[in-house]
């Protein structure tokens, strides 16, 4: 039976999200679910069971580095941005969140929200989109500098990393849009710091085609294909987030290192145009892909839709082709997950569902890993 139609969140403006309070309400009952023993009756056994649940997530994942596939920490984003903010970075170490990708958003001045969508409103002017995305990047780049963050540039450095760093930062691009079609332009990219870049976002830019407008290239272009080589010869991690099922079909095609869908969702559950067919899924998980789940949900769903997706994603595509993207500060209100300080209800959720320790490890974070790894061989 085909879903019922759901507009995509990121292009809604009413509020959709599950509260704070519904979320834990969610969690509490999620856990008394579980029927672990506990002495005493009523709340009081029930919370000490949602500190045990919660305790045992976070003991799952120690010692293996918690990444989140696709996030906007803080405004660095934004044109009119000061900066990062500190607690952005705060919230990521409150939520036991070690690595997030700080995507800088290439297509973000020429976009716009307009009802029931998000598109294209004008064309840029030269080197306009590729100035902002350095501006955005730099933003990040100076709290590096500044000690209060870590770049991550391997997947070595990332299987490495010590415990009590500061929160580390995978730099990426959400959209090609900053190449304005030369794909000499990577090299440059990279040696600022950059370790992905999604190919498409919200525009159809000169790399390939997108999910949320009609296609005009028939796939990915001559000039994308290019991109891919220069990133697989660089060893960064491509991101085919975004991209048409034609243009997605040819990036897998064209990649000789496996990929990532950064954030999205599973459209069998929900029809929504950001979302992947099951098809998809399985023509991800077959060249060694990462499927990155996104905690898109409206009221009343929350978590609860999220560990549902997720649980989709791990029977269609495996365990080892699953990872979370949290669209952190992009997918604003249409949210199961706000603030990083929340996060460690996730593993908590899961373990409650009956998933195992080791699965946990690599949802949040092992895949990921394995395929930055595999972008440095040759």
């Amino acid at each position: 039976m085909k879903p019922a139609p759901a507009p995509d969140p990121m292009e809604r403006d009413a509020c959709g999200c599950a509260s704070p309070g519904s979320r834990r309400a969610f969690l509490a009952s999620l856990l008394a679910a579980v029927g672990a023993a506990c002495a005493g009756p009523g709340a009081a056994a029930q919370a000490r069971r949602e500190r045990d649940l919660l305790a045992q997530g976070a003991a799952a994942v120690a010692g293996a580095p918690v990444v989140d596939l696709h996030a906007h920490p803080g405004a660095f984003t934004r044109i009119a941005s000061g900066g990062l903010g500190l607690d952005a970075l705060e919230d990521m170490r409150a939520g036991g969140v070690d690595v997030a990708f700080f995507a800088a958003v290439a297509d973000g001045p020429v976009i716009r929200r307009e009802p029931g969508r998000i598109r294209q409103f004008r064309e840029p002017a030269p080197g306009e989109l590729h100035r902002s995305t350095l501006g955005q990047l730099e933003r990040v780049l100076a709290r590096a500098r500044g000690g209060q963050l870590d770049l991550v540039l391997s997947g070595r450095a990332l299987a490495t990393r010590a415990a009590g760093r500061p929160p580390g930062a995978l730099l990426a691009i959400e959209g090609g849009d900053a190449l304005e079609g030369d794909p000499g332009r990577v090299a440059a990219f990279h040696a600022l710091g950059v370790r992905s870049i999604q190919l498409v976002h919200y525009r159809i830019n000169e790399l390939g085609d997108i999910q949320t407008e009609p296609a005009r290239h028939g796939g990915l272009t001559p000039a994308g294909r290019e991109v891919i080589a220069e990133m697989n010869r660089l060893g960064m991690i491509v991101d085919a987030a975004h991209a048409s099922p034609d243009t997605l079909r040819d990036i897998l095609a064209v990649s000789r290192h496996p990929v990532i869908v950064s954030h999205t969702g599973p459209a069998a559950l929900r029809d929504v145009k950001r979302h992947l067919g099951d098809d998809l899924l399985r023509a991800v998980a077959a060249r060694r892909g990462v499927v990155g789940v996104w905690p898109m949900a409206a009221r009343p769903a929350g978590l609860g839709q999220w560990l549902d997706d997720l649980d989709h994603v791990r029977r269609v595509a495996g365990i080892d082709h699953a990872g979370v993207g949290t669209d952190m500060a992009g997918l604003s209100t249409f949210t199961a997950l706000p603030s990083y300080r929340g996060f460690p209800e996730l593993p908590a959720a899961l373990l409650a569902r009956g998933h195992a320790e080791a699965d946990l490890r690599k949802l949040l974070g092992g895949n990921l890993r394995r395929v930055f790894e595999a972008t440095a061989a040759s």
